[in-house]
């Protein structure tokens, strides 16, 4: 009889067990919001540097210390580099940022020249560094009518220095003609120019003063050029009683010794066995006129 009353509570309270397991109330549904939906389908995004192409001066050889750079120098190259790099400061992008300025070290071929590695002609650095051992900064002031050097010539470039002369006939107290050389001449038709100095380097140009009230310039600057001892010693010396002027060079590289004569073909003026004048004693070769 026992046993007949548990199998029968038992089947009751599996009844009950089955009742409460279909009746029991599933929890709520989670609806997401938009926003929260929204948050889910998107994938993170990924912040890439921001680069830009520029072009960057290079070595088109290896540049020695102190060499004045010109076009033959360097190229430009186009580079990618990060838009908010401060390394970007570095790199020279235009060739006004190059041209005629002066090497401070070595820089090696087809590597890049950093704003470090230059000097500009208006800095300390540049005077110290183009000039070579033993050579001067020596002042050639500019006259009016040679402003035009100014606007055409820059440092590093090259002049050539001459001897404005004539040689005329002059009456001495015993009624003799007698020839004397004169710098400059009246007499068009007796003008002589004799190369005296040539290759020559600017190592900068000076505009000096700024105009005056009335719009003009006193004093249009100077040319510095770099001479070397013996070639300052004829330039100061001729300048005591004689025209010199300046031009352009003829040459395209610099000529260490400047006391040199123009080839044949670009003398202009008949040739005389004239001597300028005597050291001494001693005759000066270098300035017959021609």
């Amino acid at each position: 009889m026992k046993d007949k009353k548990l199998i029968i509570l038992y089947v009751l309270m599996l009844v009950v067990g089955l009742a409460l397991l279909f009746t029991k109330s599933s929890p709520p549904a989670v609806v997401e919001s938009p926003v929260e939906q929204q948050a889910v389908a998107e994938e993170p995004k990924i912040e890439l540097p921001k680069t830009e192409m520029i072009s960057v001066a290079f070595a088109k050889h290896t540049i020695n210390k102190k060499t004045i750079l010109t076009k033959d120098d360097y190229y430009f190259k186009s580079i990618e580099v990060d838009k908010d790099s401060s390394e970007k400061s570095k790199y020279i992008t235009d060739s006004a940022e190059i041209d005629a300025y002066v090497a401070k070290n070595h820089i090696a071929k087809d590597s890049f020249i950093e704003r470090s590695f230059i000097a500009s002609p208006n800095s300390p650095d540049y005077l110290l560094l183009a000039l070579k051992e033993g050579n001067y900064m020596f002042p050639f002031k500019l006259e009016k009518m040679d402003f035009y050097l100014t606007k055409n010539l820059k440092s590093g470039d090259l002049v050539d220095l001459y001897l404005f002369y004539s040689d005329e006939t002059v009456r001495t107290r015993n009624n003799n003609e007698e020839g004397k050389l004169v710098s400059p001449s009246n007499d068009f038709a007796k003008n002589r120019i004799k190369p005296i100095i040539v290759g020559k380097k600017i190592l900068y140009i000076d505009l000096g003063d700024e105009f005056d009230p009335n719009f003009q310039k006193n004093d249009t600057g100077q040319i510095q050029l770099e001479l070397s001892n013996q070639e300052i010693k004829l330039l100061r010396t001729l300048m005591t009683n004689s025209k010199i002027m300046i031009y352009p060079s003829i040459y395209k590289k610099n000529v260490e010794d400047g006391l040199r004569s123009l080839s044949d073909k670009e003398k202009k003026w008949p040739l005389s066995d004239k001597d300028i004048f005597l050291e001494k004693q001693k005759r000066i070769n270098l300035l017959k006129g021609n």
